[in-house]
């Protein structure tokens, strides 16, 4: 098994919350995130996407595996990806993407941030510490979610393992808006085709959030992420940055050779 990739350090600026404020914080974050999809309307951004790979999760000996540019729609609470180039290439740009045991991530608008605040998933939440953000607070929880109530699903190659998460929240204190979250599964271990030896698979996934206007309105939207992860010997990092977004439009002509990518798995190979 790996070893964990982060390790938590508790802040020291104010005193904690009392019980029944802390309750009170969870409860706010809760159903902002709840309702965060519902609230999100139809969009495009651009991902710039950079992935390398490596045989630690720390470096230093990373080697770039490809650049990758796609246009993002995100319709109807799904993620359709228009990939528009590879190393700047826009011919072929499918076939250049580096093929292996690597990641291809998905589900940074919603999905990942849900897979934390579920019902379903029990996470459990204790606090850590707050931050001043401006005129704005941050409080700032960590959080654990067992196997047993995960809904986080590790796919490889036709098999798959459900594995526990935790990590960390940061909220505002006063609305429960999530601007920040770091979600590291559990390792598991999966076993391709049923056969031969079992190996150790795993991510860490940290998302950071930015106001955005889209029309009349200003939303909280992914703005950089940051992802590793772990296929047997084969650690993958994507680095991950959302720019130029704008209105959906459904008569766009990559509308017409857009390719859905809903629900990737992590790790892909």
């Amino acid at each position: 098994m790996a070893p964990a990739m982060i390790v938590f350090a508790a802040g020291a600026q104010t005193p904690a919350p009392e019980p029944a404020e802390r309750s009170a914080i969870v409860s706010r974050m809760q159903e902002a995130a709840r309702a965060y999809a519902d609230r999100l309307q139809n969009f495009t951004c651009t991902q710039f996407l950079v992935r390398s790979a490596g045989n630690s999760p720390d470096g230093p000996h990373w080697k770039k595996l490809d650049t990758q540019e796609a246009e993002l729609d995100y319709v109807d609470r799904k993620e359709h990806y228009t990939l528009l180039r590879v190393d700047g290439q826009a011919t072929d740009a499918t076939k250049r993407i580096k093929q292996g045991p690597y990641l291809t991530p998905g589900g940074e608008f919603g999905a990942m941030l849900q897979k934390i605040f579920t019902p379903q998933a029990q996470a459990g939440f204790e606090w850590d510490h707050e931050e001043a953000d401006g005129a704005a607070r941050s409080c700032v929880f960590r959080y654990k979610v067992s196997q047993a109530t995960s809904t986080e699903v590790i796919r490889v190659d036709g098999d798959s393992v459900r594995v526990g998460h935790h990590g960390m929240v940061w909220a505002d204190c006063e609305t429960g808006s999530v601007k920040q979250f770091r979600l590291e599964s559990d390792f598991g271990e999966v076993q391709l085709k049923r056969a031969g030896p079992r190996f150790p698979v795993g991510f860490q996934l940290d998302v950071h959030y930015a106001p955005v206007a889209i029309g009349a309105q200003e939303f909280l939207l992914p703005h950089t992420v940051e992802e590793t992860s772990l296929f047997d010997k084969t650690w993958t990092r994507v680095e991950i940055r959302f720019e130029q977004y704008r209105k959906y439009d459904a008569n766009s002509v990559n509308q017409i050779r857009r390719r859905q990518v809903t629900g990737m798995a992590r790790p892909v190979c």
